[in-house]
């Protein structure tokens, strides 16, 4: 048995003891999950080719959110590396079937994508919906950690995703226009095992986003985003936004802009257009997955949580912030439908 799954079924067992912590898109990545698959040796770009697939136009609105990290991380392998063979996930496959579903169906003209899988399902779906849609796709990666043998989490199961599938890149002057869907692509391992000390003999290059790191509500404002559409793997098992999201989840909702919790099934069978409309009605389809985004505790108010981060997490302070007037407890109550 591994440490990483030694250290979930410790976590496991303390969530379920105590029930403090909701679920999350990386709590349940890190129980329920597929197995990371078995390697094989990859060939490798290297990182200036790999980010020139991937790398948005500087002229992309949605540019200024990409995080290069992972992708740098190719030049000190040498040319090649053993790599999960990420192909052979389930998780990947449904993916694909979800995002060629919505490019079937058409995008909708005022969402921005939230996308919380795994990595490399997460980078299925980016690449996979680019290339699909009729609109141009800002795929914005966000992956900021780097793999390693000891690692804590597989970074490297994302790093093959971005190897494996390369977006269709919008063109500089629709990016100019701003007139792109913009998809963010996160990693759900980037938050798992929240509870565990890795210990000494474990490289915890586990991370967590930042505000600072997602648009704020002026910048959805400017390009005319009215409706967020957080995409999770199973909405059995994730209850609420991942933890480093909720700040940013929270502004957006307390300024108007409706947040959508959906499942990758629940996108593989989205409506097809009517032969009278290319386009289908996405509010109506959106609007019983809405919910309410409510003040709650999260990683990042848990005063143990540093001591046991031990540099991980991308800390940029050694204490909890406790927002003002915050009381605990809470979640969202879901406007009906699968988000509750």
């Amino acid at each position: 048995m591994t440490k990483r799954h030694v250290l979930g079924l410790v976590a496991l067992a303390f969530l379920g003891g105590c029930s403090l912590r909701p679920w999350t898109p990386s709590v349940s990545v890190a129980f329920w999950a597929e197995d990371v698959p078995a390697t094989k040796e990859t060939s490798l770009p290297s990182s200036s080719a790999l980010l020139a697939q991937w790398q948005l136009p500087s002229s992309d609105p949605w540019s200024p959110y990409v995080k290069t990290t992972l992708a740098t991380s190719v030049d000190p392998m040498g040319g090649t590396a053993s790599l999960p063979d990420v192909t052979r996930l389930e998780v990947v496959s449904q993916a694909q079937r979800a995002a060629a579903r919505v490019a079937a169906a058409g995008l909708p003209r005022d969402a921005l994508w939230v996308v919380d899988l795994r990595g490399a399902a997460s980078c299925m779906f980016g690449a996979q919906l680019s290339r699909a849609a009729r609109e141009p796709v800002s795929a914005v990666m966000t992956f900021n950690n780097w793999p390693a043998n000891d690692g804590l989490v597989p970074a490297d199961e994302t790093l093959a995703g971005l190897v494996t599938w390369t977006p269709r890149l919008p063109d500089e002057e629709a990016a100019r226009r701003g007139g792109t869907h913009p998809v963010i692509l996160l990693d759900a391992w980037r938050l798992a095992f929240r509870d565990d000390d890795p210990g000494d003999d474990v490289y915890d290059n586990r991370y967590m986003l930042t505000p600072a790191d997602l648009p704020d509500v002026a910048k959805l404002q400017e390009q005319g985003i009215t409706r967020v559409i957080y995409v999770v793997e199973d909405l059995d098992d994730a209850e609420v936004e991942e933890d480093d999201l909720h700040p940013s989840f929270r502004a957006w909702h307390a300024a108007g802009i409706g947040i959508h919790f959906v499942d990758l099934a629940f996108l593989e069978e989205v409506g097809a257009p009517t032969a009278g409309n290319m386009q289908i009605d996405w509010a109506r389809s959106l609007a019983p997955r809405t919910v309410l985004v409510r003040e709650r505790w999260t990683l990042t108010d848990d005063p143990f949580f540093y001591a046991r981060a031990r540099g991980g997490f991308g800390l940029s302070h050694g204490r909890p912030v406790l927002r003002p007037g915050y009381r605990g407890g809470g979640s969202y109550n879901s406007g009906g439908g699968s988000g509750g």
